[in-house]
């Protein structure tokens, strides 16, 4: 994604008032929907941060983790279908991964479908790598790759 694309773009904070927006683009990219209050629930615990993508405005995206010993686990993800293919996922993934870095994450864990081969891409391209399986882990039997990717620290002493 060139400069010029990602001028236009904003990640920040989700708030209650996203939340029609970020429910249209979740019935495009998952079969299991969570509620409102279930949203809401989400934004709100203090263990969980979550962000939008936006276009001027426009929520094209958004993605969240909950932060637990130091983990940060990778909940939710997801770009608009019609802007799939153009970074957006890259760009949304490596904001939240840096928001789990100033949270002090050692980690960053997920879970994506086997067949979900352009997530996996993405995921692969942030920095992840695929760890294991967790066999029949979707509602409908398929296995999900578990993938981490760890922090890198730089300059520091080990004592």
């Amino acid at each position: 994604m060139g400069k010029e694309a990602k001028k236009n773009l904003t990640v920040r904070k989700m708030a209650a008032s996203d939340l029609k927006a970020v429910r249209q683009i979740e019935q495009e990219s998952f079969r299991e929907l969570w509620t409102c209050e279930t949203w809401l629930a989400e934004i709100n615990a203090a263990l969980a941060t979550y962000f939008v993508l936006e276009r001027k405005k426009a929520i094209i995206g958004f993605a969240g983790y909950w932060l637990v010993a130091g983990e940060a686990q990778v909940i939710r993800i997801a770009v608009k279908t019609n802007e799939r293919g153009k970074g957006l996922g890259r760009f949304i993934a490596d904001a939240m991964v840096r928001s789990a870095w100033q949270e002090d994450a050692e980690a960053v864990t997920l879970e994506v479908r086997k067949s979900n081969a352009p997530a996996i891409r993405t995921y692969e391209r942030v920095g992840f790598s695929a760890a294991g399986v967790r066999p029949r882990y979707y509602d409908d039997g398929e296995d999900a790759v578990i993938m981490w990717l760890y922090r890198q620290r730089t300059g520091e002493s080990d004592g």
